[in-house]
């Protein structure tokens, strides 16, 4: 909760503050010692906590305590029949001083398994800038340093093999197999620490090959059966803090359509019927079915997607239902499970299953039916219980008429249908949708951009989007490397000028001169920016370098 800007409150049956943490504290301007057994109306005028008492049902408000906005969420404790205390739980919204908005349980999600500091291992996490925020005693025992005076250094000046730094830029994986320091032989594993696609700062771990040596096997099997104990009681309260929240917040928009969508889903979630999922490329088909499957009482176990366009169609056979040894040349030893294995108890989704071959579809539908397969290469069978989420941007009755898709897998799939309309029919949506996309670019290029001016804005309503939210999302991005340091405002000269020429062309908006100063200028800064490389600025531009030569002639733009 602290590293993600979130405090709580525990607030009892009269009305009094229980507990305060150091979080909260700050974002209530108020120290900790001088809130407990304090009234919480007394700290805080403006809060809703009355009518959580009265009413017994959870609220969430806004409120701005100086410059910061903070999200106040009250969740009342019944025992009994009676409200026992109140959870308030406070968290910055701002982005430009709280960070992008994280849920405790997303925190949670990126860090308990990388918590190991009940074994014989030193750990080190830096921020999104590679600055120190923790580092455990073994890990500064081992390096010979002192963490009161290394805490806010970069981890580059402190720990000179660190490769950290390289981990925050890549967001991958980085393995060292042992080298010497201090006269110690270490083994260095650093991971970077995610959030969806953003990486919120890096884990280093680092383990001493004579500490491991001289450990007590017995000692460290405990140890090992304590850890999974910890594990398991961080799962159960991270499905508690999951509770606390919908998994259908990350679904944004305002239009009619997509709040009826959303509800339609809530209810389906409940049960056990599989769901088709339509509508075109980049409307947010996964997240409805991720939300699905987080709503659903399968949501303790695995959400197992597959793209069945992505997997070639001899693979596709192995990867779905897993094969046994010797079943062809190259299959591992013991066999490999595949995915519905994996899925057992939870939810398969079946992303792009119009790309499904024709024999293959046969033998999804006997798993629809029959609940049942065998391993490829094998006499076995197995039972599976997994409920299946499918989407797809075809149209299946026309593939149906076609003879390219089963009449009878179709019905299977669609006993309920949801169709997600295109961004288009929708712009009401994105408004909110370049919110939350501001928020998130923000955090990936550390900048404070706060809106896109109302031009754009009209601009962005006006363009039809046939990528829809993943095309707008990849437009806002794009915005983005060519703002000037200080820009808090998204421009026209900013977009891509393709979309500011169709939108000319689609609505007559009559911009040929802004689209040509767009141009113009969108050229100079990749000239700039590519300090003169040609080849470079058509790259940074997405055009080919005949294209930017033409242009160059066209604006008369000298390098």
């Amino acid at each position: 909760m602290n590293i993600a800007n979130i405090g709580f409150v525990l607030v009892d049956g009269r009305g009094v503050i229980a507990f305060l943490d150091h979080g909260a504290g700050q974002l209530l301007r108020i120290p900790v010692e001088k809130a407990v057994s304090h009234k919480f109306t007394e700290i805080f005028p403006g809060t809703r906590i009355l009518e959580v008492f009265t009413s017994g049902q959870a609220i969430a408000q806004e409120q701005r305590f100086g410059e910061a906005k903070v999200r106040i969420h009250y969740h009342p404790i019944n025992i009994n029949g009676s409200i026992h205390s109140v959870f308030v739980l406070l968290e910055h919204s701002d982005p430009d001083l709280g960070g992008e908005r994280l849920e405790a349980s997303q925190v949670l999600n990126a860090l308990y398994e990388g918590i190991l500091d009940e074994l014989p291992l030193g750990m080190a996490v830096v921020n999104q800038q590679g600055r120190l925020v923790l580092a455990n005693n073994q890990y500064c025992e081992l390096l010979g340093l002192e963490p009161e005076k290394i805490l806010g250094l970069p981890i580059r000046d402190v720990v000179p093999f660190t490769r950290l730094p390289e981990v925050l830029r890549s967001g991958e994986r980085i393995v060292d197999s042992g080298f010497r320091f201090r006269e110690h032989t270490l083994f260095l594993s650093e991971i970077p620490i995610k959030h969806e696609r953003s990486t919120l700062g890096g884990l280093s771990k680092i383990l001493s090959k004579e500490t491991l040596a001289g450990q007590n096997l017995d000692d460290l099997l405990e140890r090992f059966q304590l850890l999974e104990g910890r594990l398991h009681f961080y799962k159960e309260e991270l499905q508690e803090l999951r509770r606390m929240t919908s998994p259908f917040d990350d679904i944004v928009g305002e239009s009619a359509e997509l709040k009826r969508l959303k509800q339609m889903a809530k209810r389906v979630a409940r049960g056990e019927a599989n769901v088709l999922i339509t509508g075109d490329s980049g409307t947010g088909k996964g997240l409805f079915a991720q939300a699905i499957h987080a709503a659903s009482p399968r949501n303790s176990e695995p959400f197992i997607k597959i793209n069945c366009a992505a997997i070639p169609e001899n693979l596709l056979e192995s990867e779905l239902f897993g094969y046994e040894e010797g079943a062809f040349t190259g299959a591992v030893r013991g066999g490999r499970p595949g995915k519905f294995e994996l899925a057992q108890g939870g939810t398969v989704f079946l992303d792009e299953i119009g790309d499904m071959p024709l024999p293959m579809q046969a033998k999804i539908l006997r798993v629809l039916q029959e609940k049942e397969f065998e391993r490829v290469g094998g006499t076995k069978t197995l039972n599976v219980d997994v409920r299946i989420l499918a989407a797809t941007h075809r149209d299946l009755p026309q593939m149906i008429e076609q003879q390219k898709f089963r009449l009878d897998l179709y019905y299977r799939l669609a006993v309920i249908n949801i169709h997600i309309p295109p961004l288009r029919e929708r712009p009401e949506d994105i408004k909110p949708l370049v919110e939350r996309m501001l928020n998130k670019l923000n955090l990936k290029y550390g900048l404070r951009v706060n809106e896109v001016a109302p031009c754009v804005e009209e601009r962005l309503i006006a363009y039809n989007w046939p990528g829809n939210v993943r095309e707008l999302e990849n437009v806002l991005e794009h915005a983005f490397n060519f703002l000037d340091e200080g820009d808090e405002s998204i421009a026209p000269e900013h977009l891509p000028p393709a979309l500011l020429a169709r939108v000319s062309r689609d609505c007559g908006f009559g911009l040929n001169e802004a689209v040509a100063e767009a141009e113009s200028e969108a050229i100079r800064r990749a000239l700039r920016l590519a300090k003169g490389n040609k080849q470079e600025a058509a790259r940074l531009l997405g055009i080919h370098p005949s294209g930017l030569y033409q242009k160059l002639k066209k604006y008369a733009i000298e390098t």
